[in-house]
């Protein structure tokens, strides 16, 4: 069955085709403008990023109903010169907004996400967590370290990146100061592999969330809970060694013991001499939060194998976190960072409606076709493209919009539409950690470490966080291409048969 575009390409003549896209150059330059000045003034962060994008989506929403004025006959052209077989609005209309544009099961993923990690972080189970692992490193700074990655390595696999970076920078910053060691080599230590860690899960990022919920979370583009493992955890574990390679080449001299070591010594046997135990509130409750927490992570596995949809269980955890757990239900949700969900929605808003124009479309299209049947260079031109624009213009929303840019891509470049969406999840999450603006955690970060009193440069965090992407995104790139061939990703047979058809008739 025909979709409405291809129908209006099949009944529409060539003239009236013609004519039509006429009317649709103005909308076009008003919605790109919409969303580059909106984009920008994200990434600089001089405004509520929320505010932006809700300004943002109120100018889409009054320029799309200005062009349906001031164009009301195109509907009516498009039914007359079809034969009576085509009608639509111009652009979009208001229905399509809430139906089509918003992402509403990817908001109650998000949602339900926030609630269980806002509920588990209050039960102390995080702070006894890092506390054994102190002890476990025996105060050797540079263990100490290692561990302290790969715990937050495996806390963004199970609660994302933005709670993890909270929770371990917190914890931290109070080692740091009862250690009397310089806070800034540790905690961009942690930031760089909580990015890399990003890529892991479904969970892992806001931008895995969103990405998938987009394709509704198809296992067969291995977007589900247990099958994105597979492709986003050896990513995430080669990033992960990437950027504690380079982290250790910047900054030797924090990891290791400080000259005066009877003091360090001291202060270090005080440190290992806390009671973890103490950490729990309650002890009852921090146990019925650690069996929670695992049977999340059990039942997110196994209900992509039986196909059980993600926000599904999702809901169904938050409810139980907030029910089992005991915790006040009407102060867990004020916690929950509602700004943020209504970000998204300006920013689905604000993409919903560029796209609409076929801006999106038409810029895949010349991007697939620098790459035609070239599988390597179109993973090296999305990753790259994708990791680099993240990197300055934040993560989340170049993401958002270079997802209706991949169908035209892979079908102009002729290759699998698989292989580009996993190229713009690798190269949007390893971008945050190109500039402080890159995603929400790197702003955390830094924003952290200002209040700290330690203020951290652009060039000195471009200087760790430039080499740290590129090596990565290559890295990536290489990956990307391996898991091609294994999976078959590679040349789309269908649509190169389509076109030497074309070409022979």
């Amino acid at each position: 069955m025909l979709c409405l575009k291809e129908a209006m390409d099949v009944l529409i003549p060539d003239w009236a085709n013609y004519l039509l896209k006429l009317h649709l150059f103005p909308a076009q330059i008003v919605f790109t403008v919409i969303v580059i000045v909106a984009f920008v003034l994200i990434a600089a962060g001089r405004l509520n990023r929320t505010v932006v994008a809700l300004g943002g989506a109120v100018a889409t929403l009054a320029a799309g109903y200005y062009f349906a004025v001031i164009y009301s006959w195109v509907p009516i052209f498009k039914w007359f010169a079809s034969g009576g077989f085509v009608y639509s609005a111009l652009l979009f209309s208001f229905e399509d907004v809430y139906k089509e544009f918003i992402s509403w099961s990817t908001l109650l993923i998000v949602i339900s996400i926030v609630i269980i990690t806002t509920v588990a972080s209050h039960s102390g189970i995080f702070e006894y967590i890092i506390l054994k692992v102190v002890k476990l490193s025996g105060g050797d700074i540079r263990k100490l370290f290692l561990y302290l990655c790969i715990l937050s390595f495996v806390l963004t696999m199970i609660l994302g990146n933005n709670p993890t970076l909270i929770i371990m920078s917190a914890l931290i910053f109070l080692i740091d100061r009862i250690l009397d060691l310089n806070p800034v080599p540790h905690i961009l230590g942690i930031l760089f592999v909580i990015n890399a860690a990003s890529n892991s899960t479904v969970i892992g990022s806001f931008v895995n969330l969103l990405v998938s919920g987009h394709y509704d979370l198809d296992p067969t583009r291995y977007l589900s809970y247990p099958n994105f493992l597979l492709l986003g955890l050896p990513f995430g574990v080669v990033s992960a060694v990437i950027a504690l390679f380079f982290l250790f080449h910047y900054h030797k001299e924090a990891f290791q013991v400080p000259k005066d070591k009877e003091e360090f010594f001291e202060i270090r046997s005080r440190l290992l001499s806390l009671d973890e135990h103490k950490l729990m509130k309650e002890p009852k409750f921090f146990q019925r939060i650690s069996i929670l927490l695992i049977a999340t992570v059990l039942v997110f596995v196994v209900a992509g194998f039986f196909g059980v949809p993600f926000y599904v269980v999702a809901l169904l955890f938050a409810f139980l976190f907030l029910v089992i757990s005991g915790e006040n239900p009407e102060k867990t949700l004020r916690e929950v960072n509602w700004s943020l969900i209504f970000f998204f929605i300006g920013i689905f808003i604000m993409v919903g409606g560029l796209n609409s124009t076929g801006v999106l479309e038409n810029l895949g299209s010349s991007l697939g076709k620098l790459t035609v049947t070239n599988v390597p260079l179109t993973t090296a031109l999305v990753t790259m493209l994708s990791s680099t624009l993240s990197g300055v213009l934040y993560n989340i929303s170049v993401a958002s919009a270079l997802l209706y840019v991949t169908p035209s891509l892979s079908a102009s470049a002729l290759v699998n539409e698989n292989i580009v969406i996993w190229s713009l999840i690798y190269g949007a999450n390893i971008g945050a950690s190109l500039t402080p603006i890159g995603g929400l955690p790197s702003l955390i970060a830094v924003t952290s470490l200002e209040k700290e009193g330690h203020p951290i440069p652009w060039v000195k965090f471009i200087k760790i966080g430039a080499p740290i992407t590129l090596v990565s995104a290559i890295a990536g790139i290489f990956l990307l291409v391996g898991f091609s061939y294994i999976l078959g990703w590679e040349v789309d047979i269908s649509s190169l048969l389509e076109i030497l058809y074309v070409f022979s008739s």
